[in-house]
């Protein structure tokens, strides 16, 4: 009697392992063998959907100013133009304006003449880290919780200033502004890539 249940098992566990091995190559045989298998391998950063948007959904800038590179992702939603100097006020080498909507509210990257510097009365700053993992200041002028400009370590003559963006554009400028990439270009003439 123990012989047949001992048997009776036996077959009973080689039925089963003998089933789940003939299941497994099927299923292996029918994955395998789609030609649109693909493995997908997911982004673990803290924000993935802002990584895998990057590409389809923003435009590529760059400028050579004087032997200095600045390079910037910019949402294709928001919109930019270069600035002419202005001869009454030679402050600036360039200047570049981006603006969503309204062109009333709009931040403008300058590469001033002179160093950046600010009145420091009411003002508050924070750091922040550009997606290059460089250093940048954000200034916050008399308890306004809309940043006033944001500038540089890297160049102390580049700086971004808010003019009116407001609440979630001016957030969204700030995201974008941390896409700038600022690099000495000895070999380049003036450029402008979209």
């Amino acid at each position: 009697m123990k012989k047949k249940i001992v048997i009776g098992v036996s077959a009973t566990i080689l039925i089963l392992a003998i089933s789940i091995t003939t299941i497994y190559k099927l299923i292996e045989s029918n994955v395998m063998n789609r030609e649109n298998f693909k493995f997908k391998v997911l982004d673990k950063n803290s924000n993935p959907v802002d990584t895998v948007t990057h590409e389809k959904n923003n435009q590529s800038y760059s400028k050579v100013i004087e032997h200095i590179k600045i390079e910037l992702s910019i949402p294709k939603k928001w919109n930019y133009e270069e600035l002419a100097k202005d001869e009454e006020n030679d402050t600036y080498k360039y200047a570049l304006k981006l603006y969503k909507e309204n062109s009333n509210q709009y931040a403008v990257i300058y590469f001033y003449n002179n160093q950046f510097g600010v009145c420091g009365t009411g003002r508050t700053s924070e750091n922040i880290i550009l997606n290059n993992g460089k250093e940048a200041a954000i200034g916050y002028c008399d308890g306004n919780s809309n940043w006033s400009d944001i500038s540089f370590y890297d160049n102390k003559n580049i700086a971004v200033i808010n003019h009116n963006l407001t609440n979630k554009d001016a957030k969204e400028a700030i995201e974008f502004i941390k896409t700038i990439n600022l690099t000495e270009d000895n070999e380049s003439e003036e450029e402008h890539t979209n």
